[in-house]
């Protein structure tokens, strides 16, 4: 599982100026299935799409035998730590910041944490905190097949 988890990270994001919402456009079509319920697959936000890309084609690249997507609940798991990140990097930004921040600001603040964390573990220097991991694990249980006794 550890393994899955550095692979989430990686290729998550290009460096660009930005936020969590600019440069939408349209996901491949075989990542859909990782966005929310509503949300438009031609207006997700580069760095979103990416992420996405990412946590799926590093986890097909690196378990061979993984078979359809869909059944894993990989773009499940994909869709769902991403957003999760990202609110808790906006809630550690907000938590940190005065109260003059702005909207804007308390979101630029969370990017570049999110920008920083996606170049560390490109280096091979990343590390998951204890509330990354808990992200992670979260969003598996939370993908999981019920299974009924």
């Amino acid at each position: 599982m550890l393994c899955l988890l550095c692979i989430v990270l990686s290729c998550s994001s290009n460096k660009s100026d930005g936020g969590f919402s600019k440069d939408q456009g349209p996901i491949a079509a075989n990542l859909i299935g990782a966005l929310q319920e509503g949300e438009d697959p031609n207006l997700v936000p580069e760095v979103k799409r990416n992420f996405l890309k990412g946590c799926v084609t590093g986890a097909t690249d690196n378990i061979p035998d993984l078979v359809a997507i869909q059944e894993t609940g990989l773009l499940s798991v994909c869709g769902c730590s991403y957003n999760k990140i990202v609110e808790h990097l906006i809630a550690s930004s907000t938590a940190i910041s005065d109260s003059s921040a702005s909207l804007t600001e308390i979101e630029n603040d969370a990017y570049e944490k999110f920008q920083k964390l996606d170049e560390d573990f490109q280096k091979g220097e990343g590390e998951f905190t204890d509330k990354l991991l808990e992200i992670f694990q979260t969003c598996i249980r939370e993908s999981a097949p019920t299974i009924s006794s």
